[in-house]
């Protein structure tokens, strides 16, 4: 999808209220564990993780391609607004940003080539010893019924997330399952649960 066909879904979403509006309750648990710094948000969407990073004390650039995206993002963040930064930019084509001490991307899904570049523009991005957090829907979320995209090669597994991130050290990185009390699951899910891919890596120090 091209940044306009996400503008109308995003402006379909902002007056359905059909979209969550928490961080993904796994991004809230390995912020938890790290202290503020520097941090950068590829597709950042309507800047849910954005406004929990900012709340705890981070500096953030939160980068997405959606115009209608930003535009929500800026109208919702009211705490801590002056700690991000809002860029309206291509994520496949970003150059590195250094500096960061974390960089996140959550349910950005693309085309493998495309997310290896996004991936590597991530790990260029790191200070010695930063974090890089992806979360998104994984391959085996077909079958639970729960939302989210249905081409399968947009999907996530652990080997293709652990096997583009060369030269990072992977502390985490597997399947996890969402209940339907979860921020993230905002639809019918057969089963109760949703899957999705989690990685956790740092950069060497």
């Amino acid at each position: 999808m091209d940044a306009h066909q996400w503008d109308a879904r995003y402006a379909a979403a902002a007056a359905s209220g059909i979209w969550a509006h928490a961080a993904p309750r796994i991004v809230q648990e390995v912020v938890a564990t790290l202290p503020p710094g520097r941090a950068l948000d590829l597709g950042c969407g309507d800047g849910r993780t954005t406004r929990l990073l900012a709340a705890r004390g981070w500096t953030v650039t939160a980068v997405d391609f959606s115009a209608e995206a930003l535009a929500i993002a800026v109208r919702v963040t009211t705490e801590a607004a002056d700690r991000v930064t809002w860029l309206q930019a291509d994520v496949t084509t970003l150059a590195p940003r250094a500096g960061q001490h974390l960089v996140v991307a959550t349910y950005l899904h693309l085309p493998e080539p495309a997310l290896r570049r996004v991936l590597a523009t991530a790990a260029a991005s790191l200070v010695p010893g930063g974090t890089l957090l992806v979360l998104g829907h994984d391959v085996e979320n077909l079958a639970t019924g729960a939302p989210g995209p249905t081409d399968p090669s947009l999907l996530y597994t652990p080997e293709l997330l652990a096997g583009a991130v060369g030269g990072l050290e992977v502390v985490r990185c597997e399947r996890v399952r969402r209940g339907p009390d979860d921020a993230e699951t905002h639809g019918p899910v057969s089963g109760g649960e949703a899957v999705d891919t989690v990685l956790v890596a740092t950069a060497p120090a």
